[in-house]
């Protein structure tokens, strides 16, 4: 069991991942026990919120993840082509710790909206 959990995924640009154009996507973890240490360290995958699958239309966009502090992190989401609608969950591994942390309905989600 992971020392944390996602408390929170928010898109603070208010917006939904379109197409190709990438969406920045905040992740907040609680409690702050250092989770977020080191951007080399960490993993993130997203998932469908209705199948519970890996979705693998949705990247972070350049790999470029940003640790705002010790329990929040900051990048941005792409859609490839061929990406579904809906709502998506974030999962993150550190590799570190070995441990993965998914967030989930109450934690809030990634919408997409394919074009």
């Amino acid at each position: 069991m992971a020392r944390v959990d996602i408390v929170r995924v928010d898109t603070p640009e208010g917006n939904a991942v379109r197409g190709g154009d990438p969406v920045t996507v905040s992740v907040t973890v609680s409690p702050d026990r250092g989770w977020f240490n080191d951007e080399k360290c960490l993993v993130i995958d997203f998932i469908y919120a209705d199948t519970l699958d890996i979705a693998t239309e949705l990247t972070v966009y350049q790999n470029d993840v940003t640790i705002v502090d010790t329990s929040t992190i900051n990048f941005a989401v792409k859609a490839d082509s061929g990406a579904s609608s809906g709502e998506y969950y974030v999962q993150v591994k550190n590799i570190y710790f070995k441990e993965i942390v998914i967030s989930g309905p109450e934690d809030g989600t990634i919408a997409v909206f394919s074009t």
